[in-house]
């Protein structure tokens, strides 16, 4: 295939220096295309060439300087086929142009996939049946220096599942005490308004917070997570303690 880079690509006008400047590597022309166009229409991103091949793409590096390298891993040429060949251009990027980011754009759905490509030197791995916004997402990450993954939406719903799975097994060994803090804190309510209710000092309630924290496995009992999956498993407080100003809502 042929090499293709932006009309002048090589000069870096104002707009180019606040944009990122991405390269696209995919064997399929009309896949390249439509993703062009798709970052073109988004301010912040320039995509200053296209490449079909590993050898395509090492030249154009090499003369473009991206700060973005977006590449499928599949790029089988007459010297390689497979992934392999993608980890190979990955290393060779990496070693060659360690101030360019490579974000992986694959339909390669292996579970080992992205640790093979982080270990080979990527900074992030996508799935190209993912939508826009995930892809603007990686590419913002990955362009910061951190690494990004997203997994396959069924493998999403997996983990959450097991998390909500974990974390009521957790929540089960709660005292009634503890059960009624975490419900009362995932209904938003806050430290001084729970010892309140609970007829407890605020300094008791703070104490059965962190022994929630730390029970639950959480960075912090203020987590969405709590309010998800755990509150709904919580006794209420008990009403007869209620006695909120009116901005605060009952609990029901």
């Amino acid at each position: 295939m042929s090499l293709t880079a932006a009309p002048g690509a090589g000069a870096s006008g104002p707009e180019d220096r606040r944009a990122h400047r991405i390269l696209l590597i995919d064997p399929h022309r009309l896949f390249r295309q439509a993703l062009r166009g798709l970052l073109e229409a988004e301010p912040g991103f320039s995509v200053v060439g296209e490449a079909g091949s590993p050898a395509e793409a090492l030249e154009l590096v090499g003369v473009l300087k991206p700060d973005v390298v977006v590449t499928e891993l599949h790029l089988g040429d007459d010297s390689c086929a497979g992934e392999s060949c993608g980890s190979g251009l990955i290393r060779t990027l990496h070693s060659r142009f360690p101030a360019t980011a490579i974000l992986v754009l694959t339909s390669a759905r292996a579970s080992d996939v992205a640790a093979a490509v982080r270990k080979a030197g990527a900074l992030g791995y996508l799935l190209k049946e993912h939508g826009r916004e995930e892809l603007f997402r990686a590419l913002h990450e990955v362009s910061a220096g951190r690494w990004y993954r997203a997994l396959a939406p069924e493998v999403s719903a997996r983990t959450a599942a097991r998390e909500r799975r974990h974390l009521g097994n957790r929540a089960a060994y709660l005292t009634q005490r503890q059960r009624q803090v975490l419900r009362s804190v995932a209904l938003g309510y806050r430290t001084r308004e729970i010892a309140q209710m609970l007829g407890l000092s605020v300094r008791a309630v703070h104490r059965q917070r962190e022994r929630l924290r730390l029970a639950l496995r959480l960075n912090s009992t203020a987590s969405p997570r709590v309010s998800r999956v755990i509150a709904v498993r919580a006794p209420h407080p008990p009403r007869s303690r209620l006695n909120l100003s009116p901005s605060v809502p009952a609990l029901v």
